[in-house]
This record gives C-alpha cells, sequence and structure tokens, in this order.
C-alpha cells in the first residue's frame, strides 16, 4: 500500500475536535502528507427562506459572514498548536458532507479522517455526518472515535 499524499481533516470545532487533529497529524506524519483542515459551516439561508420571486426574504448574509469569521478564528486558535499554514485551513460554506466531498475531489486528497462520537439515533455507529462522508467518497476514510472523559 503506497502511503497517503493529501489528507483532508474535516472537523466541527467542538471540544473533540483536538483530538481529530492530533490523529490526523500523527497520520500526516507517518506519511509525509500533506494535510489540510476544512470546517464546515451550514447556510443559514435555504429554500424556506425565500420569497416568491426568488430574492431572500430575509438578509442573512450579515449574519452569515459574522459565523464566517468567528468560524475562521476558532479554527486558527485550535490548530495553533500544530505546524500547519494558514493557507492549508478551510472555511467553507455548504452542506458538510458534500462539501467535504467536493473538497476532496479539487484537492486530490486521498485520505479523509473525521471524528465519530456515534450519538445520533439511526447513524448510531458514526454519527450523521461522518456517516455521510464515508458512503460518499471516493478516497479511504478514517472515523477517529472521540474519547469521552469520565465526570464521576
Amino acid at each position: 500500500m503506497s502511503p497517503y499524499q493529501h489528507i483532508l481533516v474535516a472537523i466541527d470545532l467542538s471540544e473533540n475536535s483536538a483530538q481529530v487533529l492530533q490523529k490526523a497529524q500523527l497520520v500526516a506524519q507517518q506519511n509525509n502528507a500533506a494535510l489540510s483542515i476544512l470546517y464546515v459551516i451550514e447556510p443559514i439561508a435555504d429554500a424556506a427562506n425565500y420569497a416568491f420571486d426568488s430574492t431572500i426574504s430575509i438578509d442573512y448574509l450579515p449574519i452569515q459572514q459574522d459565523i464566517e469569521a468567528s468560524s475562521k478564528e476558532k479554527l486558527s486558535a485550535l490548530t495553533s498548536s500544530l505546524a500547519l499554514l494558514e493557507k492549508k485551513q478551510y472555511v467553507e460554506i455548504g452542506r458538510p458532507a458534500d462539501t467535504i466531498h467536493q473538497f476532496c475531489d479539487e484537492h486530490n486528497c486521498d485520505l479523509i479522517i473525521i471524528g465519530s462520537h456515534g450519538r445520533h439515533g439511526i447513524s448510531l455507529l458514526l454519527g450523521s455526518t461522518a456517516n455521510a462522508v464515508l458512503h460518499g467518497a471516493k478516497c479511504d476514510v478514517l472515523a477517529v472515535r472521540f474519547k469521552e472523559s469520565l465526570n464521576i
């Protein structure tokens, strides 16, 4: 098996993201691979927010821009401990699984690393986003199981 060349780690900026980033950095080092980090923001405006004339009934653009700016700051803070250039950190707006697949196609990623906590109903084993990424990916997917802290 040849080593991976370009690894995408998709995170959700939760407290568990550091675990996923640590695993991704280790796998990237072991394979001498490029590592890109992606956070996907779900769009605020959807079909329910459009008026009959195809215009958005409420102006969500300023809110979406604030969320994007805040997300970039959080991503930068989270990755500050890694030796990762800012140009390898991406914040995109879209449906998470679709955006992750598209990013992989456009950037020739050969491995996706994503976190999994397994607490989402039907997708009990992986979580809904991880499950959707796994089933639509054209490359390998590594699901990192979150280590839950025990507060007794």
